[in-house]
C-alpha cells in the first residue's frame, strides 16, 4: 500500500471512530435517569405541550357553554372543568409528573396520557399515578357567560 492510501484509511478510522463515540454518548444521555429531566420521548408523551398556564395573563379562558356538566376542555395549558351544574373551576392543566398535558375529562376524571396519572376534577386531587400531587387550582370566575381566570 502507498502512504497516501494508508494515511486516507487512518483518517476515515478515526472519523468512524469519533462518530461512533457521539452515539454512544448521545445513547447513553437517552438512557439516564428518567425522573432527572422534564422531557417527555415522543412515543410516551402525545400531543406534548409546554406547561404554559402559570405564565399565562388573566382574562377569559372559555365560555360556559363549552365546558360540559361532568367534565371539561383543555385550551392554552389549562384545564376548565364543570364538575357539577353551574360550578367552574380552572387547574394548571400540566401534569405535575412531567408536565404533559391532562386530558380533557370522562366521568369526573382528568387522566395524563404520559403515565396515566389521575385527578378528580370536583378539586383537582390525584387519585392513582406517578403524579406527586393534584393539579394545581387557579383562581377563576364567571361573569356572564365567560370564565375568567385571575391570576
Amino acid at each position: 500500500m502507498n502512504e497516501d492510501r494508508v494515511q486516507a484509511c487512518a483518517h476515515r478510522r478515526a472519523v468512524l471512530a469519533g462518530i461512533g463515540g457521539l452515539s454512544t454518548a448521545a445513547l447513553l444521555a437517552a438512557c439516564g435517569d428518567a425522573d432527572a429531566t422534564t422531557s417527555q420521548p415522543a412515543a410516551e408523551a402525545p400531543a406534548a405541550a409546554p406547561p404554559a398556564a402559570s405564565s399565562a395573563a388573566p382574562g377569559p379562558v372559555a365560555d360556559t357553554s363549552e365546558v360540559p356538566v361532568g367534565g371539561g376542555i383543555v385550551a392554552n395549558g389549562v384545564l376548565i372543568v364543570q364538575p357539577a351544574s353551574g360550578t367552574f373551576k380552572v387547574f394548571d392543566a400540566a401534569c405535575p409528573h412531567k408536565g404533559v398535558l391532562v386530558k380533557p375529562p370522562q366521568d369526573g376524571v382528568a387522566v395524563c396520557p404520559a403515565h396515566a396519572s389521575k385527578f378528580n376534577i370536583t378539586d383537582g386531587s390525584k387519585i392513582t399515578g406517578p403524579t406527586p400531587s393534584g393539579l394545581k387550582e387557579i383562581k377563576s370566575k364567571v361573569d356572564g357567560t365567560k370564565i375568567l381566570r385571575l391570576e
